[in-house]
């Protein structure tokens, strides 16, 4: 019998982690009938139990096989920002591969820091996969346009939400034959743990009643690491809650947290109308999205659930890589970061009609984990990994052939 193929998963942060959890489980499960062997490592960019553990409990997703510790770390050691974390992430992931661990192909998934590492398995000659491929906000700003667009032109394969995706990535050059449209894998939480986030009491916990608050989230760097852009979010939407004479629930993550106390805006938060929280589990968020009359966020995957839940969104950044949200009728996107800006969509949210087309995530219904573990399966059978990067297999690209002399 052949060797078994191994194959590594590597995920940093709890959206990961919600998103992943079906295909993690079918990875589980098949690899004693397929030949294969499935490891989970977990890098560590998101390790206190807020904002991890609690998230593989409730979705019962079992511990990292290893976990690399890179925040836990970085935390001891006081250095903070993505060049430590990515400088101690490719040192770890070395280790790991010298130590009779290197994987045949590593699973990536999303835009994180995380997906950076890529470059350190594609050194070793290890195929990447990567799943969400093919997102472009084309706002170079943005750190995460940066690592989509790095991992997607290192993959082997890429597993893309839509067809509009798959569209952009060959318009950049990548070989079709790698790229499958598989439909939006945040459809599998979302329809598994129905009745879960549906039994949940966090509304009555915090004092709320349905579609009467307002849910909001900003966590990227783009708006937590220049004052101007923060005060002026933070102020509109009190602005907005005072008129409007409406609570807002504002889980708080660390990073946020941390960022309001060195600008000294604490005051903005710190009225009756603001309920500030620690970073919630996935049901008790989820509930909070289904029952809010508005969500104010700055996260790619609460945008996209406020479509799949009937809860409008509006988006509070320049730009998106999920415009699909804005032309299904269901986000509004902030724009231009100025004074009053966040307010004046805001207005334009209030009474937006929510009878929009849900489905427009997975047009082609049933699970997408089980469409990329199937695709992953036959790759594996079919030897596909071992034969991706051949250059007989690209020599109908004419760079190719004219490279190799075919």
């Amino acid at each position: 019998m052949r060797k078994p193929f191994k194959i590594l998963t590597l995920l940093g942060i709890r959206p990961d982690y919600i998103r992943m959890f079906e295909l993690i489980r079918l990875l589980d499960k098949g690899q004693k009938e397929h030949n294969y062997r499935h490891i989970l490592v977990h890098s560590g960019q998101h390790y206190d139990p807020e904002l991890f553990g609690v998230f593989l409990e409730e979705l019962s997703i079992r511990k990292p096989d290893i976990d690399l510790e890179v925040g836990k770390t970085l935390k001891k050691l006081k250095k903070e920002g993505w060049v430590h974390q990515q400088a101690l992430l490719s040192e770890q992931l070395q280790e790991l591969f010298q130590k009779k661990m290197r994987p045949d192909a590593v699973i990536f998934l999303g835009d994180t820091n995380t997906v950076l590492s890529s470059v350190i398995v594609t050194r070793y000659n290890v195929p990447v996969i990567h799943i969400e491929a093919g997102g472009r906000s084309y706002d170079w700003r943005m750190p995460e346009e940066k690592n989509r667009i790095i991992i997607d032109h290192l993959s082997d394969a890429l597993y893309c939400y839509l067809p509009r995706y798959r569209e952009i990535l060959v318009s950049e050059g990548v070989d079709d034959f790698r790229i499958k449209s598989v439909g939006n894998i945040i459809h599998d939480p979302l329809v598994k743990y129905h009745s879960d986030i549906n039994s949940r009491e966090i509304l009555k916990h915090l004092g709320i009643k349905p579609k009467r608050f307002i849910l909001v989230t900003i966590h990227r760097e783009e708006n937590i690491s220049d004052k101007e852009i923060l005060q002026n979010k933070l102020y509109d939407i009190d602005r907005f809650s005072k008129e409007k004479h409406i609570p807002i629930v504002f889980p708080l993550m660390p990073r946020t947290r941390a960022a309001i106390k060195k600008f000294r805006i604490n005051s903005l938060i710190q009225n009756s109308r603001w309920i500030t929280t620690k970073p919630l589990g996935f049901f008790d968020f989820t509930k909070l999205e289904k029952e809010a009359r508005l969500i104010i966020t700055d996260s790619g995957t609460v945008q996209e659930d406020g479509l799949i839940v009937g809860t409008p969104v509006v988006v509070a950044r320049r730009s998106t890589e999920r415009p699909e949200t804005i032309w299904a009728g269901a986000t509004i996107l902030e724009g231009f970061e100025g004074k009053n800006t966040l307010y004046k969509k805001l207005l334009q949210a209030w009474n937006m009609d929510t009878n929009w087309d849900r489905t427009v995530l997975n047009p082609q219904g049933g699970s997408p984990s089980k469409r990329i573990y199937n695709d992953l399966v036959s790759k594996i059978k079919n030897g596909y990994f071992g034969k991706s990067r051949d250059p007989h297999r690209l020599k109908k690209n004419k760079f190719v052939k004219r490279a190799f002399d075919m």
